[in-house]
């Protein structure tokens, strides 16, 4: 019998939820261990002997530790080679690791430079970082939108891959972002994606409807 999948997560990781993401869509069974950051669970011994870095997702399948959420799609995807979320021939492969790449080099540094000036404090003082880094997403979104989505309905292809559960998580949270009041008054003109990137919001509409996908949204974001 195989081991049990666990997965260590905060409610609400853009991160752990690729990973929730590609388990749920698939239907695969697992264990979720929810961490506490408020009161630094995941800086605790117990947690920092399973992961140095004190960070989330973290996978355990067996005697097997994985951290770093594309790593774990990785494995995941080595695991059940059904899936192909990273392509079957060199080609494809190419062309989904270029555009997770993409995500994590160009897009995520944005959204994570616009957490903590929201989040904690100081927007006042950094309104025009965070309008400079609102523009990027801007740009990087209608490149997706007109560009990387002209002629076809997946970002690497004819169907669902990595690329589309990275970035997945991360239009959601940028979604939350642009809608805190503070940020609302900056006239960003992001909101709503699916209107000003109509065919990125046909992608995350197509996974929004896939099975057991709903069940994963942060229940404090509703």
């Amino acid at each position: 019998m195989n081991p049990t999948i666990e997965l260590f997560c905060f409610q609400g990781s853009l991160f752990a939820w690729r990973v929730q993401l590609a388990l749920a869509i698939h239907n695969v069974d697992y264990v979720s261990h929810y961490l506490d950051p408020s009161i630094g669970e995941h800086k605790q011994p117990n947690y920092l002997a399973l992961n140095p870095r004190g960070k989330v997702p973290l996978l355990k399948h067996g005697e097997l530790f994985v951290r770093e959420s594309i790593a774990i799609l990785v494995y995941l995807d080595s695991l059940y080679p059904e899936w192909q979320l990273f392509g079957n021939t060199s080609q494809e492969k190419a062309i989904i690791w270029q555009q997770v790449c993409e995500v994590e080099n160009v897009i995520v540094p944005c959204v994570l430079q616009l957490i903590p000036p929201i989040f904690f404090g100081g927007l006042a003082e950094k309104e025009k970082e965070v309008i400079e880094n609102f523009q990027k997403l801007k740009e990087e979104f209608t490149i997706l939108n007109d560009d990387v989505l002209a002629d076809k309905n997946w970002l690497a292809g004819d169907r669902l891959s990595a690329a589309d559960i990275a970035i997945y998580p991360i239009f959601k949270f940028v979604e939350k972002l642009a809608a805190q009041e503070d940020v609302s008054k900056l006239n960003i003109d992001i909101l709503p994606i699916e209107k000003k990137y109509p065919k990125l919001g046909d992608l995350l509409q197509k996974i929004d409807e896939m099975p057991n996908v709903d069940s994963l949204y942060p229940p404090d974001w509703r």
